[in-house]
């Protein structure tokens, strides 16, 4: 998926839709790496045979949802951490999210907070749920958009009673060096040959599987983690998903982040560890195969990924910083009017944290472009990581960037011209 915003916690895809004058704007949304195109549900749906009759409207797992009936269910075939999440359209609304089993059990509930949109993540066995979306203070719903992700389920934490199946773990801290391959610095890892818990062979052509690899974080430090495929270009190349879990040796594990790719480039991102063991997930959307994939990990900022351009940009120059507009670490630009290029002087590798902030109704995107013959792509965002908000529309990047001039592209999510807003550059990282 393009459109991904990486929480502390869950992967959300969200923002598919644009609220301009109180109306709402649906648009496809083209899955990263792959030809095929997803376009968000629009109003009401009969419930179909696969919720099994409860009543609501039927959707699939994996997906947003803009605009759905307030009453929604969906069928679940595996055990999985499942992750629902909801955003009204308008800032102003606030919204209660809840979800029940077939039987009407509710199973957990949330509701807006000033700068927080709800969201819950419970494990579920297989079965038939029902999520509720419902207005507060008001007479009836506002307009909101819905979004589910599923995950590996986590030990302990079902909300459904132990039927005795046997559902796909994290591998604990015991795993990694054994069952799990160390991935270190310098020292990519492959595809694992065995998946954990089982004795198959696990073929990066079935679909289905998710492979695991593990780093052992003696002191803290801000890293890198990614997936490498053969070619992410390809339009015809899996649309790779990666998760990074906190492990313990009691066999709990915390989802630390989650990262997705994007427009040809995939699954990478940088984050601070605490000391311990983390164990890296790559998986494909929607239950596909994965491909040929390799995981990496930079814990001394020498690997720097390149990227294609997106394609709007494939003919911008080093010229374009002849007359532009300029910032260097520590500067805050505030553009008024139109403008998509700012240039980025750097004179040293550094982490920064580059965010570009709207002051209108824009969902932004930020990329940053280097050269060699060619404009190349070093990052893409177009969410927060350290933001929770679902609708979340100003892009941040935190990673290091080398030495050298750079050109950060701000455009809007479709491809659009962005204007009116505020670019900071932050030396030292963070939020």
């Amino acid at each position: 998926m393009d459109n991904a915003w990486h929480g502390r916690k869950v992967a959300l895809w969200a923002a598919g839709a644009v609220v301009a004058a109180g109306t709402v704007i649906a648009a496809l949304v083209t899955l990263g790496g792959s030809s095929e195109t997803v376009e968000p549900t629009m109003g009401p749906t009969e419930a179909s045979d696969g919720c099994a009759g409860v009543e609501g409207q039927s959707i699939d797992l994996d997906i947003q949802v803009v605009q759905p009936e307030p009453r929604t269910c969906f069928e679940l075939d595996a055990a999985a951490s499942v992750t629902i999440g909801a955003a009204a359209l308008e800032p102003t609304d606030t919204i209660e999210l809840t979800v029940y089993d077939k039987a009407g059990t509710e199973l957990a509930t949330a509701a807006s907070a000033p700068d927080w949109d709800p969201e819950i993540t419970v494990d579920l066995e297989p079965g038939t749920y029902v999520i509720e979306v419902a207005g507060i203070a008001m007479g009836e719903e506002p307009p909101f958009l819905l979004y589910t992700a599923t995950f590996a389920p986590q030990p302990g934490t079902s909300a459904a009673p132990d039927d005795g199946i046997d559902t796909a773990e994290v591998p604990s801290t015991e795993a990694c060096g054994a069952e799990v391959p160390l991935l270190a610095d310098d020292a990519p890892v492959p595809v694992a040959a065995d998946p954990v818990g089982t004795e198959a062979t696990l073929d990066p052509s079935a679909p289905g599987d998710v492979h695991y690899a593990c780093v052992v974080v003696e002191e803290p430090v801000f890293a890198k983690v990614g997936l490498s495929s053969e070619d992410p270009e390809d339009v015809d190349s899996p649309d790779l998903t990666m998760a990074v879990y906190l492990t313990s040796s009691d066999g709990d594990a915390t989802l630390v982040r989650t990262a997705d790719d994007a427009i040809g480039f995939d699954p990478e991102t940088s984050l601070e560890l605490d000391p311990g063991t983390y164990m890296i997930a790559a998986s494909a959307w929607l239950g596909g195969a994965t491909g040929a994939v390799e995981f990496y990990y930079d814990d001394d900022a020498d690997l720097f990924r390149r990227g294609q351009a997106t394609s709007m940009h494939a003919d911008v120059t080093p010229d374009v910083c002849g007359d532009g507009a300029s910032v260097a670490p520590g500067d805050t630009l505030t553009v008024e009017g139109e403008r998509t290029y700012v240039c980025l002087d750097n004179d040293r590798a550094q982490r920064l944290t580059l965010q570009a902030a709207t002051v209108t109704d824009q969902d932004l995107v930020l990329e940053v472009l280097g050269f060699d013959e060619a404009p190349y792509r070093l990052a893409w965002a177009d969410g927060n990581p350290y933001s929770d908000v679902l609708a979340d529309f100003d892009p941040l990047l935190d990673q290091t960037v080398p030495e050298g001039q750079w050109i950060i592209a701000v455009t809007t999510y479709f491809t659009g011209i962005a204007a009116d807003y505020d670019l900071r550059i932050v030396a030292g990282g963070g939020a």
